[in-house]
């Protein structure tokens, strides 16, 4: 069984430097919209028998054109963590530098605590809970490759764990 992690191609908040966390609306730019269509190359291919993506739009798009090209419908699910990310929403990326909670996401990323959230290690844990659980379900369902995306957060987390 083979899972296939993508984080969403690059977004229009992306390209204006804001952190847009679980913002609602934010849509993939023009580099993004390729970076899409390219995953048909990249990994059209494979044999992928499902599709997991998070509702966030900037997520589905990235997912649509694969979709399409595999004809499959893409299952939506939920974030895989609550980190709080949404209280910091908005903040210019080059502006973060300034917070000493970016210091602590930067130097000890497990050590961090959002406010009002879960820490990265809760999301991690719920990360690597939540692509175990699509790994076991779709295993014995299909027996093969998937592709789920996600945003930075439990990806990062997730993958984070696997090494």
């Amino acid at each position: 069984m083979t899972v296939i992690l993508l984080r969403h191609g690059r977004s229009t908040s992306n390209t204006a430097g804001i952190l847009a966390g679980r913002a609602e609306g934010v849509d993939l730019d023009d580099k993004g919209r390729e970076q899409a269509l390219g995953l048909i190359d990249r990994i059209g291919e494979l044999p992928i028998r499902a599709l997991i993506c998070s509702p966030m739009q900037r997520c589905r798009r990235t997912l649509e054109p694969l979709a399409e090209a595999l004809s499959l419908q893409p299952v939506m699910r939920g974030p895989a963590g609550r980190s709080g990310l949404r209280r910091m929403d908005g903040p210019q990326t080059r502006r973060l530098g300034e917070r000493a909670l970016w210091r602590v996401v930067q130097a000890h990323p497990s050590a961090a605590v959002f406010p009002g959230g879960e820490g990265l290690a809760q999301v991690q844990a719920r990360a690597v809970s939540a692509v175990r659980e699509h790994d076991r379900r779709l295993g014995l369902e299909y027996g093969a490759s998937k592709a789920a995306t996600r945003y930075g957060w439990p990806v990062l987390t997730a993958t984070s764990s696997s090494r």
